[in-house]
């Protein structure tokens, strides 16, 4: 059974890999001028159950709306509410920023780190946890509601956001005048 959802999580990921050079292809060459969003989820089997205490959340008003909306299609499906979580959040800005910094928009850093790396790293322990995430080129055409809906038409990005395990969210946005590239974590 390990070893079918190694070989499943490595394909997915190639899917994502193909993907994201593509869309990171096409920003390069000016050629973006909507949304774009890449999703992701693991389960962790190891039963990481060491927490850290946690920070309060330091959403902007951006930010904010992005998880409000959230919420409310999670509430709108019988789920629970997600804590914004400071924590989260700092590693969802970091995210949107070396994105950003670095110019390109992927699960997965030039070096091959992902999100699950920075959780540990940060001694987050999570036995589920997720990723979307959403750029607009220009920057004005990714509202909190354009994003929203751009996930919420793809099974994979839905399915993230309406995981019943989780409990906590980071919003992470950073733009500039030419794009706008918005990080959310999900754990439990």
């Amino acid at each position: 059974m390990k070893t079918r959802l190694k070989s499943l999580l490595v394909f997915l990921s190639a899917i994502v890999i193909a993907v994201s050079i593509v869309l990171t292809t096409a920003c390069i060459a000016g050629q973006l001028s909507s949304i774009d969003v890449l999703g992701k989820t693991a389960t962790d089997v190891s039963n990481n159950t060491n927490t850290v205490t946690l920070k309060e959340a330091p959403l902007n008003d951006y930010e904010n709306a992005i998880a409000s909306l959230i919420n409310n299609v999670r509430v709108e499906n019988g789920l629970n509410a997600l804590a914004a979580d400071g924590s989260l959040t700092e590693i969802a800005k970091a995210r949107s920023q070396d994105m950003m910094d670095r110019n390109y928009f992927s699960h997965y850093t030039p070096e091959g780190t992902t999100v699950f790396n920075l959780l540990k790293g940060n001694g987050i322990g999570y036995r589920y946890a997720g990723e979307n995430l959403a750029q607009s080129a220009p920057a004005s055409v990714g509202t909190p509601e354009g994003f929203l809906n751009a996930w919420l038409n793809s099974p994979s990005h839905r399915d993230n956001m309406l995981r019943s395990q989780y409990t906590k969210i980071g919003v992470g946005m950073i733009e500039t005048d030419s794009r706008r590239i918005v990080t959310t974590v999900f754990i439990n």
